[in-house]
């Protein structure tokens, strides 16, 4: 059980001075305040994986749809090399399980942009144990 913080006062002539105990910490290039003891953190979606995730789901529907003959004509249109546009539609063969604790920003310890992007396990229950 976590203890909770304490919050010192003191009055100095017509001044109240108070004492929050914070820590300074950087996240992913930003600079957060933490209180201690302030309870439990919320979780925090990872924004790049979460960005591919969608990029991928678009560009395989532009696929399906015709739009695009084929990955090449498609990755000229969006100004990337085939090879980054075919790894990460091949996010779309995450299962629906891994991508729903993506959305609810608590991942596997496995998963990141990085581990997505390489090949992993189309069978969805083998994709539980390679990104665990």
């Amino acid at each position: 059980m976590e203890r909770q913080a304490r919050i010192e006062s003191e009055r100095i002539g017509n001044r109240l001075i108070l004492r929050v105990p914070v820590s300074f910490r950087k996240h992913r290039g930003r600079k957060e305040i933490h209180a201690a003891g302030a309870g439990p953190e919320f979780a925090k979606p990872d924004h790049a994986l979460l960005k591919a995730i969608a990029r991928a789901h678009r560009w395989r529907d532009m696929l399906d749809s015709g739009k695009f003959k084929t990955v090449r004509h498609l990755a000229r249109a969006e100004r990337i090399s085939e090879t980054y546009l075919a790894r990460v539609v091949r996010m779309t063969l995450l299962s629906p399980k891994l991508v729903e604790a993506v959305l609810a920003g608590k991942p596997p310890a496995g998963l990141s942009l990085k581990t997505a992007l390489e090949p992993f396990p189309l069978d969805w229950s083998e994709q539980d144990n390679w990104f665990a």
